[in-house]
């Protein structure tokens, strides 16, 4: 992961690119839209409290936060990788079955997962192991 420190370098990276902030116990990720919103580069994210997709200007995506670069999931071309979020315009938000991870992973058409989810799974099973152990003690 790459820090940005300021937009002239979001300006240089092609549409697709896949960004994050953090949001305390949780990282948000998004796409580098191939549109500009009020003179700002767009972001495509895929939240909750939008209810699934919405553009908007990457400082509202940021919400004065800093913006790490992930960088370019796939081999797909920044248009397809555009197209294909595009298509989630009608997909519901689904923690669990379809997130901010699941969607950027999607547009890339590589495989559609969830790591930070899984890590969370993990903690909690290993978490539900190690109260078991303790209630058995």
């Amino acid at each position: 992961m790459i820090p940005v420190s300021n937009h002239q370098k979001i300006w240089a990276l092609p549409a697709g690119t896949v960004i994050r902030v953090n949001c305390g116990f949780y990282d948000h990720v998004a796409l580098l839209s191939d549109r500009w919103i009020g003179g700002e580069r767009g972001v495509l994210s895929f939240s909750a409290q939008s209810c699934g997709l919405v553009e908007q200007c990457i400082s509202t995506f940021a919400a004065a936060r800093p913006v790490t670069v992930d960088g370019y999931l796939g081999g797909l071309p920044p248009g397809t990788v555009m197209q294909r979020a595009r298509l989630k315009q009608v997909q519901g938000y689904s923690w669990t079955k379809f997130n901010c991870e699941h969607f950027v992973r999607y547009a890339h058409g590589v495989p559609v997962e969830s790591p930070q989810l899984q890590q969370w799974a993990f903690l909690g099973s290993a978490f539900g192991f190690l109260a078991l152990l303790s209630a058995k003690a």
